[in-house]
């Protein structure tokens, strides 16, 4: 007789954790299976940390919705629990007449998704910025910054605290859907085998759609396909990190695949620029040392104080994308799959950005399916 768990979750990533700390309560088996040493091993731990306002995504987008729920949950908790954020603001900037056109249509956007935008006189640009340039700005007050360990940490906790238990350097190597739920198949240290749960939630961000497709999902007719993109990060000498106040962005450009290179600053005060957005093959985190000048070249279009020598590599992500390379915007996928005949197998792929900021609030989307799950088995 194999052992049966209630909720089953594959990766302990930012998305998975606050998931687990979400459904996990003392009447529920739930487990967190996770391939590396330890949680936050890729995405969760190597983006911007910004706590973003939803500016960006269509309007009634998953993306959108989740991003500005999150946005709200993610302040109150770090308030509450003491992890650590700073709620600077960013602003928006265009540097030439084609990028004003392009970042008026985005100021709409934003404020018809409901999120808090000011358009900026050059006199306030000044003010709050004197040593941007630019022609035209917006500031959004509600971005800021939070320690995403600190966040995945309190999450980890949370569901321990609840019986959540979490096996690291386990890895799910197959999936079966059984009569009231799913045989999972594990390899460890010891090697392999296998459990059963009524509830197995994907949370395996760049593994996703293989998690989907164990699970017997074809993942290209489904259009659960992922693309790995690639950003670097380059930081900025300590000297200069002084020199601006808050987040700022350029005007992304249409088939970049991200926001556009832009300024963060860390907790620490500390300042740095990216990421850049490029498809690869093969997960590689090392920083490519001839991105330099464009990185150069991007940003010191508005921070026009920035020296190429202030410049040194620092470090790289990668996003699981589920457009592929020059395709139009694609959402979150967040799908209890019971119309593919596999009730209780929950899916979460192509959670890019803004999967952190917006990860409090999938996880309350996430725990009432898991709710209605459990209510019918």
């Amino acid at each position: 007789m194999l052992y049966q768990a209630d909720i089953v979750i594959v990766g302990a990533g930012v998305v998975g954790l606050a998931i687990a700390s979400q459904v996990a309560s003392e009447d529920r088996d739930v487990y967190v299976l996770e391939k590396n040493e330890t949680f936050g091993q890729e995405a969760s731990s190597r983006n911007s940390e910004v706590i973003h306002a939803g500016i960006y995504y269509p309007r009634d987008s998953l993306k959108a919705q989740m991003c500005l729920e999150g946005n709200a949950l993610l302040y109150e908790l770090c308030q509450k629990h003491r992890i650590s954020y700073k709620k600077m603001g960013k602003i928006i900037v265009a540097t030439s007449d084609t990028e004003a056109e392009e970042l008026e249509k985005l100021y709409k956007r934003g404020k018809n998704n409901g999120v808090e935008l000011r358009m900026l006189s050059h006199r306030e640009m000044s003010q709050l910025e004197p040593n941007m340039s630019g022609v035209i700005a917006f500031l959004s007050p509600s971005t800021g910054i939070v320690d995403s360990q600190a966040l995945m940490k309190y999450f980890l906790g949370k569901a321990r605290d609840n019986g959540t238990q979490i096996a690291y350097r386990t890895k799910v190597i197959g999936l079966e859907k059984i009569p009231g739920g799913y045989k999972v198949r594990v390899e460890d240290s010891h090697g392999n085998f296998s459990f059963m749960t009524k509830v197995l939630i994907n949370c395996a961000g760049l593994y996703s759609d293989e998690v989907a497709r164990m699970a017997g999902i074809d993942v290209d007719e489904a259009g659960y396909k992922l693309h790995w993109c690639k950003g670097e990060y380059y930081s900025v000498s300590s000297s200069k990190s002084k020199l601006v106040n808050r987040l700022i962005y350029p005007v992304p450009k249409a088939g970049e695949g991200g926001t556009g290179i832009h300024v963060t600053l860390d907790l620490d005060g500390g300042m740095r620029l990216g990421p850049n957005a490029y498809y690869v093959d093969e997960i590689d985190y090392s920083v490519d040392r001839l991105q330099k000048k464009a990185f150069f070249e991007s940003v010191v279009r508005f921070l026009p104080f920035i020296e190429y020598d202030d410049l040194e590599p620092e470090m790289a992500g990668i996003r699981a994308k589920l457009q592929a390379e020059g395709e139009n915007f694609r959402d979150f996928v967040i799908n209890h799959e019971c119309d593919r005949d596999l009730a209780g197998f929950i899916n979460l792929i192509g959670i890019d950005s803004p999967g952190l900021t917006s990860a409090p609030a999938i996880a309350k989307y996430v725990s009432t399916l898991v709710g209605e799950v459990l209510k019918n088995n």
